[in-house]
């Protein structure tokens, strides 16, 4: 690849950075909290492709027309995918994607710690991974005689020989590439729910079901279920 080419990339890149940065599709490949560095990336890029031309121009060297014009045109063809794939965003992983493993069953046996109160109020908002965590680790007992309300999508149960429905949530590490599903099981009358639902749904924990025999899957006896739409980020963190 030549010169021109390269620099063409690097700019192409770079300004792909900036991109999903600044519409919000980074999270389908990265944390939140990984932004400014995303974003520091991108001016890095975006500053070595400006710098890489600037001092091309003031060299003022340039190969043979004839030996150019054969020389690039298949790296220039090479740009119509790169830029396919730079700037249009993938939809955002599914189960399907990240296969039949949860993130739960590569833990070891969680060491115990208090977690704090849960919020005051009946049947309080608990994020789906705050739940697993509570259940698997939780040694004050603060998901015990509580009720909750939890989100996620619905699959079929999986891996711990129980059968039914699962909520469940993408979770992602540090990037998408090292994505995982977390689930929580559903006890209850569910009736015919599709999966890859979204729900949100009230219930209580049943003490000591999140051990390894279940891959650290706690139980949740549903009280109240209803359907809602996908947030707009749907993966945990």
């Amino acid at each position: 690849m030549n010169r021109e080419t390269a620099n063409v990339l690097l700019l192409l890149v770079g300004g792909a950075l900036v991109k999903i940065a600044v519409d919000g599709s980074y999270v389908r490949y990265v944390k939140p909290g990984l932004l400014p560095y995303l974003l520091a990336a991108a001016l890095v890029i975006i500053v070595l492709g400006i710098a890489a031309i600037a001092h091309d121009i003031r060299r003022g060297q340039a190969p043979d027309a004839d030996e150019h014009r054969h020389s690039t045109r298949p790296y220039w063809m090479l740009l119509i995918p790169a830029a396919m794939i730079l700037f249009v965003a993938p939809p955002a992983l599914r189960a399907s994607s990240v296969g039949s493993s949860t993130a739960q069953q590569t833990m070891a046996a969680p060491d115990k710690t208090a977690f704090p109160p849960l919020p005051d109020g009946p049947a309080p908002e608990v994020p789906l991974l705050e739940v697993i965590g509570r259940a698997a680790r939780d040694r004050a007992g603060s998901l015990d005689d509580r009720q909750i309300t939890t989100a996620g999508f619905v699959l079929a149960t999986r891996n711990d020989g129980r059968d039914g429905l699962d909520l469940a949530r993408i979770l992602i590490i540090c990037c998408a590439a090292d994505a995982r599903t977390i689930r929580v099981h559903l006890d209850g009358n569910l009736g015919d729910i599709p999966e890859g639902t979204w729900l949100s749904v009230t219930g209580d924990v049943q003490p000591d079901t999140a051990t390894a025999d279940t891959g650290y899957t706690p139980t949740l006896t549903v009280t109240d279920v209803r359907r809602i739409p996908a947030p707009a980020n749907t993966y945990a963190y």
